[in-house]
């Protein structure tokens, strides 16, 4: 009887480890995911910087081929404020701002797609650390089910499939 006692607690024990283990993995797993979600953020923010340090560049570009422009027509005889020359430089600004905005969207997109990235990554540790919780208290209650099976079941009878009593 006294193995059927330490049987007893020993699978007890196991089962309680088991749960802990559980929840430690969800917890570690929801930790390994806010680390992601931080990163794709800092990712984010490099997008957005990235994209304002490109749409700078397309502007200074836009201002040397308008700073360009108006030397050449100078040269050329032709006034700053020639109609033709103001069409080009018309044109030019326009391309350039165009320009400068379609870095500046892409850029903003890029860290959109980081940041749902990371709140996805958020969502998905919290799930598992949820699911954690699940498990663990499923592994409980199959212990506890399993103990008071064994507990309960006469070691005599255990393994009869039926029990027939003689009356006198």
């Amino acid at each position: 009887m006294a193995d059927f006692g330490l049987s007893a607690i020993i699978g007890l024990v196991g089962t309680a480890v088991s749960a802990v283990g559980t929840i430690a993995a969800g917890s570690a797993q929801k930790a390994s995911s806010e680390f992601q979600a931080k990163q794709l953020e800092q990712q984010a923010a490099e997008e957005k910087a990235a994209s304002q340090r490109e749409a700078a560049k397309v502007r200074k570009e836009r201002d040397f081929i308008l700073s360009r422009q108006q030397a050449v027509a100078s040269a050329s005889n032709l006034g700053a404020l020639d109609e033709t020359v103001q069409d080009l430089a018309g044109d030019v600004a326009q391309e350039g701002a165009l320009q400068e905005g379609m870095v500046r969207y892409g850029g903003d997109e890029r860290a959109k797609g980081r940041r749902a990235q990371a709140a996805a990554a958020r969502m998905e540790g919290k799930a598992a650390q949820t699911g954690s919780y699940f498990s663990a208290a499923g592994t409980i209650l199959g212990g506890m089910g399993s103990f008071a099976k064994d507990y309960g079941t006469d070691p005599l009878l255990k393994g009869a499939t039926s029990v027939t009593y003689r009356y006198q």
